[in-house]
C-alpha cells in the first residue's frame, strides 16, 4: 500500500511537469544519491569539460562538493521529478526506482558499476534477494535505452541477469579510463598521500571488502598482522588500510584498534584515486581487484567465509581458479604476499582477461559524451 501511494504521488509530479518541453540537460545518479562517483562521474566530468553549455544535475541524499556550475537535487524531492521529468538524457550506475517513469524521447544510459564481478546479481541470485530488488530491476531495464559492458562475458550477464533486451555498447567503463592515464598516476597518488598527512614514501597496502549481510561482519582478517608483517619484512615504510562498502560504512569493525598506520580511507570519495594510489590490494568478492590488475600490480582475495557467502548469494567463479593468491585466514594471507611471483601472476591475468573478452581501452568515457551530445542535439 505505502508502494502504491508513493507511485500515485510521484506520478502526479512526473505528469504534470511533462508539460514542460524537454531542456539540453542531463541528471546524473549513482548508488540512489549517496556517492557523486563511479562512473557517472566521470562522464559528468568530461561532458563539463567538453561541452559546458550543456545542463548537468546531480541527484545526492547529502550535499557533494562539485563544480559550481553543476546543480543538485535532493533525493526523492519534488525538485528531482521535475529535473527528471525535463532532462534529455540521464545517467546512472545503480537502479532506479519503481516509481520513475520517462518520456518517450528521453533517453536513459545504465553504466552499472560491477565489472567483472564475483558475486552473482540480479536474476542469477533471484531465489536470494529482495522480491522488491527484483522488480526494481526489470523496471529498471524498461527504461533503459543503453547499457554499458566492458566485456563479452559481462554483456552475457546483463541480457540474463538484468531481463534486459536492448543495445549494450562493450566500450569500456568511463572509471576505467584512468587506469589507462600513466601520466597521471603519479600526481594522484601524492594527492591520495597529501589527503591523509603520509610521506610520498609511504607504499599502501588497501583492504576493500564488499557488501554483507548486516548479521556476517566478521571480516575475519587481522589487519594488525599485515601491518606488522609488512614493516617487518619490506623496506619501504607501509601502512595498511580499508575501505568500506557504502551499505557498511556504519558498523565499522576494523577500525577498533589505536593503530596510527592503520586508516579508514572509506570516505575518501574515489576509489578509483585510492586503486592507482595502492601498491597492493586485498578484497573478498568485489569487483575492484580488477580494475586494480589493470594496473598489474599484486591483488589478493580473502575470503573467511566463503562457503557461508556463496550459500547466501551465490558466486560466478570459483574463487581459487582466478588469477589472484587465495586465502582462508590471516596466515596464508601472508604467506600469498611474501611468496608472490609477480612473472606468473601476469601471465594468468593477460589469459584470464582474454577469456572474458575484456574491452577496456581507455576511450569509453570519450565515447559515452559524444552519444549524450548528439542526444541532446537530436531530440
Amino acid at each position: 500500500m505505502k508502494m502504491l501511494i508513493k507511485k500515485i504521488y510521484t506520478r502526479f509530479w512526473f505528469y504534470l511537469f511533462w508539460l514542460f518541453p524537454l531542456q539540453d540537460k542531463v541528471v546524473f545518479s549513482s548508488f540512489s544519491g549517496k556517492r557523486y562517483g563511479d562512473n557517472p562521474k566521470y562522464i559528468s566530468d568530461e561532458l563539463l569539460s567538453l561541452h559546458p553549455n550543456i545542463k548537468q544535475v546531480w541527484l545526492y541524499k547529502e550535499k557533494f562538493e562539485m563544480n559550481e556550475k553543476i546543480m543538485q537535487a535532493k533525493w526523492g524531492s519534488i525538485l528531482m521529478i521535475y529535473h527528471l521529468a525535463t532532462s534529455k538524457v540521464w545517467v546512472d550506475s545503480h537502479t532506479k526506482p519503481e516509481w520513475v517513469i520517462k518520456r518517450k524521447k528521453q533517453f536513459f544510459i545504465e553504466t552499472w558499476h560491477g565489472g567483472l564481478g564475483m558475486k552473482k546479481i540480479e536474476g542469477d541470485a533471484q531465489e536470494k534477494l529482495e522480491k522488491d530488488i527484483v522488480k526494481r530491476t526489470k523496471h529498471n531495464s524498461l527504461l533503459t535505452d543503453l547499457l554499458i559492458s566492458n566485456s563479452d562475458w559481462l554483456t552475457s550477464i546483463y541480457k540474463r541477469a538484468f531481463w534486459y533486451n536492448g543495445k549494450i555498447l562493450e566500450c569500456g567503463y568511463p572509471k576505467n579510463d584512468i587506469l589507462f592515464q600513466n601520466q597521471k598516476h603519479l600526481e594522484i597518488r601524492r594527492k591520495v598521500q597529501n589527503y591523509y598527512n603520509l610521506n610520498e614514501n609511504t607504499s599502501i597496502l588497501l583492504y576493500a571488502p564488499t557488501f554483507r549481510d548486516q548479521n556476517n561482519q566478521n571480516y575475519g582478517i587481522s589487519l594488525e598482522q599485515i601491518e606488522e608483517m609488512l614493516n617487518k619484512e619490506e623496506k619501504e615504510n607501509w601502512i595498511v588500510a580499508y575501505r568500506l562498502h557504502p551499505l557498511m560504512e556504519k558498523n565499522d569493525t576494523l577500525g577498533k584498534e589505536n593503530n596510527k598506520k592503520i586508516i579508514n580511507m572509506t570516505k575518501y570519495p574515489d576509489i578509483q584515486e585510492l586503486i592507482i594510489a595502492s601498491d597492493i590490494l586485498i578484497t573478498d568478492y568485489s569487483s575492484c581487484i580488477f580494475d586494480f590488475a589493470m594496473l598489474k600490480k599484486p591483488g589478493f582475495i580473502f575470503a573467511n567465509d566463503l562457503e557461508k557467502y556463496e550459500q547466501e548469494r551465490g558466486l560466478y567463479f570459483d574463487l581459487r581458479t582466478l588469477p589472484f593468491p587465495f586465502s582462508k585466514t590471516t596466515e596464508e594471507l601472508i604467506t600469498n604476499i611474501l611468496s608472490f611471483q609477480k612473472e606468473t601472476y601476469l601471465k594468468e591475468l593477460e589469459k584470464y582477461f582474454e577469456k572474458m573478452g575484456l574491452k577496456e581501452n581507455g576511450n569509453a568515457t570519450s565515447t559515452i559524451v559524444q552519444i549524450i551530445a548528439d542526444k541532446i542535439n537530436k531530440v
